[in-house]
C-alpha cells in the first residue's frame, strides 16, 4: 500500500518515526511531509533515513503536492495539531502539506489528533473535528494519560502500535469472528500475541510468535500453515462466523507422519473466505451443503500428538484460505507462502469471546 504520512507540530511528533518504521516493516510504501513546525520537534533527517530517503520537500516552481496527492493510495496524519485541523477542516492551504491534504482525491484520509486537554475539548477544535468526519476523514481519537504540560487529561497519542492497529482496521477492515473456543484468550493486542494456554487457569501466556503454533513460522520439515490454539481433548470447537460446509476430511493420521494421531477436519466457506477446523472429531450430524451459523457446534478438539514434545498433544488447528482455494500445498522451507494461504491471526486476535 503507498501511504503519504504527514507530520505537524508538537512533542508527539517523535512518535511518527516509530509508525513509519512499523509501516516500512509491514511491506507498505511510505512517502512523507512535514510542517515546518514538525521539523523543530522531530529531526527531518531521521525521517528520511526511516522513510527509505521518502521525505519530500517541495519549492515555489514546482507541483509535488499534486504528484503526491495521486500518488498514494491512504493519507495518514499523525500527530494532528488543533491548528492544522482548524486549517484542513475550512480548507485552507497555506503549505506544502496542507496544499497536498486540500489536493487529495477521495481516498482513505485518517488522523491523529494530539494536544492539551483544554485544546481538544474547546468547543472550535470539537466543530472542526465533526466538520473533518462529515467529509470523510476517519479519526484515531486521543487518549487520557500525562501530556507534555504536566495536566493528566486526554489528548495524549497514542502508543504507535495501537494507531497502527487502529490504521489497519479503518483501510483493511475484517470480519469479526467468533472465538471458536468456549475459553479466555490471552493477549488480544499487537504487544502480546499468545495462544490459549494449555493450562488457563494458570494464567501464562504463550507466545503467538515465534511458537511452533503460530502462522508462518518455519518448522523442520514445513512452514506452519495455520494458528494452533491449545485446548483439552474433547473442548467443543464452535464455529466463528457463519457459511456453507463444503468439506469434512480426513486431516492428520500415521499414514501422513509417524508424529500424529488420526484426526478429521471440516472445511466452511464464509465472508472471510474457506475456514478450516483442523485436528477435531467432527460434529457427527454434520453435512457437506449444510448452512453453520456462527457459534453452531461443529466438533471436538482431539488429541493429534503421538508424543509429548514439551508442548501439549491437543489442539484445534485454524486456517483459512481465500474463497478459492478449498486446499493449499504445502509451505515449503524456504519456499513461498502457498497461493489463496491467508494468515488468521488477526481474526483471532479481534474475535468476540464468550468472556
Amino acid at each position: 500500500m503507498k501511504i503519504l504520512f504527514g507530520i505537524t507540530g508538537g512533542i508527539a511528533a517523535y512518535k511518527s518515526i516509530d509508525i513509519i518504521s512499523i509501516l516500512i516493516k509491514k511491506g507498505h510504501d511510505v512517502h512523507v511531509i512535514m510542517s515546518d513546525n514538525a521539523k523543530n520537534f522531530c529531526p527531518p533527517a531521521a525521517v528520511n533515513v526511516i522513510s527509505k530517503g521518502n521525505l519530500k520537500t517541495e519549492t515555489s516552481d514546482q507541483t509535488i503536492h499534486i504528484e503526491e496527492s495521486k500518488w498514494c493510495d491512504v493519507f495518514l496524519l499523525v500527530p494532528a495539531t488543533a491548528n492544522t485541523i482548524a486549517k484542513i477542516s475550512h480548507g485552507i492551504a497555506d503549505s506544502f502539506l496542507t496544499s497536498t491534504i486540500l489536493a487529495l482525491p477521495d481516498k482513505p484520509r485518517i488522523i491523529c489528533p494530539a494536544m492539551n486537554t483544554n485544546m481538544w475539548e474547546n468547543p472550535f477544535t470539537q466543530e472542526n473535528i465533526e466538520r473533518l468526519k462529515k467529509a470523510g476523514w476517519k479519526v484515531i481519537s486521543p487518549v487520557e494519560g500525562m501530556l507534555a504540560c504536566g495536566d493528566l487529561g486526554i489528548g495524549k497519542l497514542p502508543n504507535p502500535k495501537e494507531i497502527i492497529e487502529k490504521f489497519e482496521d479503518i483501510v483493511n477492515p475484517i470480519n469479526q469472528w467468533l472465538f471458536p473456543l468456549n475459553l479466555p484468550k490471552r493477549g488480544s493486542t499487537i504487544d502480546s500475541f499468545s495462544f490459549l494456554d494449555y493450562d488457563w487457569k494458570k494464567e501464562v501466556e504463550i507466545n503467538l510468535y515465534p511458537h511452533v503454533g503460530s502462522f508462518g513460522v518455519r518448522r523442520r520439515h514445513d512452514v506452519h500453515k495455520g494458528v494452533d490454539l491449545y485446548a483439552e481433548v474433547g473442548e467443543k470447537v464452535e464455529a466463528v462466523e457463519c457459511g456453507e460446509i463444503i468439506e469434512i476430511c480426513e486431516f492428520t493420521g500415521y499414514e501422513s507422519s509417524p508424529w500424529w494421531e488420526d484426526t478429521r477436519a471440516v472445511y466452511i466457506r464464509g465472508k472471510s473466505g474457506i475456514v478450516v477446523y483442523g485436528e477435531i472429531d467432527p460434529n457427527p450430524f454434520l453435512k457437506i451443503g449444510d448452512i453453520i451459523d456462527t457459534g453452531d457446534y461443529v466438533g471436538n478438539v482431539k488429541r493429534v500428538l503421538r508424543k509429548d514434545n514439551h508442548r501439549p498433544l491437543s489442539m484445534l488447528h485454524l486456517e483459512l484460505h481465500s474463497d478459492s482455494f478449498t486446499h493449499t500445498g504445502n509451505w515449503e522451507v524456504n519456499g513461498k507462502k502457498p497461493k489463496g494461504l491467508i494468515d488468521p491471526t488477526p481474526y483471532i486476535l479481534k474475535s468476540k469471546t464468550h468472556f
